[in-house]
Formats: C-alpha cells, sequence, structure tokens
C-alpha cells in the first residue's frame, strides 16, 4: 500500500465529491426552481450556463473521477474486496454510499445529460430559425425540462445519502 496512491486518492476523492454533490445539491435546491419560475428566460440561463462554462461537461469528468478514485481507495482498503471487510459498520457505510453515489452517476449520465444535449439542440435549432420555438418545440422543451428537474432532485437526493454516510463511515 503506498500513502503516496492513497493520499493522492482522497484528495481527488473528496475534491470531486464535494463540487459534484454540492453543484447538484445547488442545482436541485436554488437553480432549477428559479430556471423554472423564470420560464423562456430560464432556458436562455441555462443554455448559457451549459455553452459558456460547459457545466455538464465539468459535472461529467468530474463524477467519474470521482466514481473511478472511490472504487480504487474501496479496493485498497478492503484488501483487495475481501468480504469480511464489507461486513463491518465502516465497509457497510462505504459500500452504501458508493452504491448510491453510482445510482446518482448513472441518473446523471442516463437521464440528466441526455436531456441537457437534447434542449441544447433544440435551443440552437431555434437560435438558426429566427428566435420563437416551434409549439412543437415549446412542448418537448417543457417535457425535457420536467424530466430534467426530476433527474437533479433524485441525483441530489442520493448524493445527499452519500455525504452523509461517507462522513460517518469511520467509527471513532
Amino acid at each position: 500500500m503506498n500513502i503516496y496512491e492513497i493520499q493522492t486518492l482522497r484528495l481527488l476523492h473528496i475534491g470531486t465529491g464535494i463540487f459534484w454533490a454540492g453543484s447538484v445539491i445547488y442545482l436541485a435546491a436554488f437553480i432549477t426552481p428559479a430556471v423554472n419560475a423564470l420560464g423562456a428566460d430560464g432556458g436562455k440561463f441555462m443554455q448559457q450556463l451549459s455553452r459558456t462554462n460547459k457545466l455538464p461537461l465539468w459535472m461529467a469528468i468530474l463524477s467519474t473521477l470521482n466514481i473511478l478514485s472511490g472504487f480504487r481507495l474501496i479496493m485498497i482498503r478492503s484488501g483487495n474486496f475481501q468480504a469480511d471487510w464489507f461486513m463491518t459498520y465502516e465497509g457497510g457505510c462505504y459500500t452504501l454510499g458508493g452504491v448510491l453515489a453510482f445510482g446518482a452517476y448513472m441518473i446523471g449520465m442516463m437521464v440528466s445529460k441526455p436531456a441537457v444535449d437534447r434542449m441544447a439542440k433544440i435551443g440552437e435549432a431555434v437560435a438558426k430559425a429566427g428566435g420563437s420555438p416551434t409549439p412543437e418545440q415549446s412542448q418537448e422543451i417543457a417535457a425535457l425540462r420536467a424530466k430534467l428537474a426530476k433527474g437533479v432532485r433524485l441525483v441530489a437526493w442520493h448524493l445527499a445519502a452519500t455525504v452523509v454516510l461517507m462522513a460517518i463511515a469511520r467509527p471513532m
């Protein structure tokens, strides 16, 4: 066991976890309700956030690094996945937290990211056409927003529970 590897993995895991969980919880609790209340202007804000700051890309990269570093840390901590470790309090907390985080990751990749990507494509088509969405585009955007809001809330709950489990995993 290399102490430098463990310290690097922990720094990477905790840093990316803070960004990922904090960002999603902030999106779910504050940004999404504000965007929904703004209607079309909210959609413009989200397009700008996605396009200029590349939020979906950063979320994908950092959540992937978080999952991979967490998996490696569990591999090290469990002695290459020794079954006895998983039956301990620490092992159970880390494992459940990891499962919830992986669930959040999959929801993000399979639900949220495709919805954001599709909304961006519609936004580009609307901009090219001259500014106002067609009734069909408006209907699809509304459905995608609802799907995205539900996905973000679900991911936020998963990650909030994960944070709690990671925090309590090591008994004093």
